[in-house]
């Protein structure tokens, strides 16, 4: 799409987001609130006009999605319930610059071993020179980097966010993921995105965008890795949607390690059909302030999702996982376990898991489990876990901990002849572990291990590391 297309498609959007801030302004006589509604307003536009500045769009009609959820987007403040605790303030003060023209940023880091392709998004666009597709074909995969297929934009159209419409208006490269029917590829599909910092104090923004469709009874796993340049400053918004047939089955493995001054958001849409099987296990322990909104239904009978969650919030830092799952259909398994560490008396820990079990879904199985470790004083995790059931034969149960170290814990591994210091070390370290062994392959999680270290290292935790299982 031509740049001019672009600028057109956002360039409508600016303006009626522009009028309707100014009719609100005067109908407020002026006052401050109409110059924030304008401005909040603009925040939308601004940043899909900066995002897209390759000068195409990837996402087939996004125009007329951008329209659709960018026309009176606000960007999101601690007014609204869903972002209550974790403050975006930043955004929409912040001077937006777009993608660099060849930006170049190293991702030699982030290694997954026998994986049967690497794709590497640099802001947003494919890095050929680091990238490797050549064994996908080979492995049933097809893999393809640039405009989106049928099923791109068609999730976030209808369940999306603020966050997800700039990308739909916004995104230059989209990695096509489709796995077809009966195949089950037995290596790892890695996908590396990286962003470089802005010029001048202003924030860059880009916006990766995945599509990922798995057949019927078809199998893959895929391990995201998310990253990049230093300690600078830069906003990372992305979107990925995943469509699994009957019996298709899907692990996915995320890993969230942005410097402290990084700004990450992604959506994360998934529909299960009949027998499908979704598991996504995610560590993340960069960027000053990390959203990750997960929304899931299960779209047939016997359908299961598996989540798992480690969150490392440290100095200054705020992570946060939102997530949603929808249960429609009878004999559905839902099991959520979320844990958070946080580190530091300015860090913050968010979770809020919603369930909801439907008249429809009777003998689901649900289970949703967040453990929370506050590891100084003042340190605060804010911890929402919902069930809302309609159906009556049911299995559903949920369940929350804040706390510091057990002292029956601290007590046990001391009788064991080990200094306080390193009981407290060992409890620390392996908190995440659970979570972290989860994802495929001795390398990856030694990888992951040892990026936990070094995040809990910069705020002088001391430990000794459990390792892998």
């Amino acid at each position: 799409m031509g740049a001019s297309r672009v600028e057109g498609a956002i360039g409508a959007v600016g303006r009626c987001a522009r009028t309707r801030g100014r009719a609100r302004g005067r109908g407020r006589a002026r006052g401050r609130g109409g110059r924030a509604v304008a401005r909040a307003e603009a925040f939308a536009s601004d940043a899909a006009r900066a995002a897209s500045a390759r000068g195409r769009l990837a996402v087939k009609n996004a125009s007329e999605e951008a329209r659709a959820l960018l026309e009176g987007a606000k960007a999101p403040t601690t007014r609204n319930e869903e972002y209550r605790f974790t403050d975006f303030s930043a955004l929409t003060t912040a001077a937006f610059v777009g993608p660099r023209e060849d930006a170049r940023c190293d991702a030699s880091g982030t290694k997954v071993a026998e994986a049967c392709a690497r794709i590497v998004l640099v802001d947003g666009a494919l890095d050929a020179t680091q990238s490797d597709l050549t064994n996908a074909a080979k492995a049933g995969v097809d893999v393809r980097v640039g405009e989106g297929d049928e099923t791109t934009g068609v999730q976030s159209a209808v369940r999306g966010n603020v966050f997800s419409a700039i990308n739909s208006a916004s995104a230059s490269d989209v990695v096509v993921v489709k796995v077809a029917k009966g195949v089950k590829c037995a290596m790892p599909i890695h996908i590396v995105t990286l962003s470089t910092g802005g010029d001048s104090g202003a924030m860059r923004v880009s916006a990766p965008r995945v599509t990922i469709v798995l057949e019927e009874d078809a199998e893959l796993s895929v391990v995201e890795d998310f990253a990049g340049e230093g300690e600078t400053e830069y906003w990372q918004n992305g979107v990925c949607e995943i469509t699994l047939a009957k019996g298709a089955s899907m692990k996915h493995s995320l890993i969230q390690n942005h410097g402290r001054s990084a700004t990450h958001t992604r959506t994360t849409l998934v529909t299960q059909a009949e027998g499908s099987r979704y598991e996504a296990n995610e560590v993340s322990v960069g960027g000053k302030t990390a959203r990750h909104d997960l929304n899931i239904k299960q779209l047939g009978p016997r359908t299961e999702t598996v989540l798992g969650c480690f969150n490392l919030a440290g100095a200054e830092q705020t992570l946060d996982l939102h997530s949603k799952v929808l249960l429609d259909h009878e004999e559905g398994v839902s099991d959520q376990l979320h844990k958070c560490i946080v580190s530091a008396a300015s860090g913050r820990g968010v979770f809020d898991g919603n369930v909801q079990v439907n008249r429809f879904a009777q003998r689901t199985d649900a289970q949703q489990l967040s453990r929370n470790l506050l590891l100084v004083p003042k340190a605060t995790v804010n911890v929402k876990p919902n069930l809302q059931i309609i159906a009556d034969d049911v299995k559903c149960t949920h369940g929350c901990t804040v706390s510091d170290l057990e002292e029956e814990e601290l007590f046990y591994i001391r009788s064991r002849g080990l200094s306080t210091e390193i009981a407290r070390s060992l409890l620390v370290s392996g908190f995440g572990v659970e979570v972290i062994n989860r994802f495929p392959g001795k390398d990856l999680r030694d990888r992951v291990n040892a990026m936990v270290r070094n995040a809990l290292s910069r705020d002088s935790v001391e430990f000794e590391w459990t390792g892998d299982a």
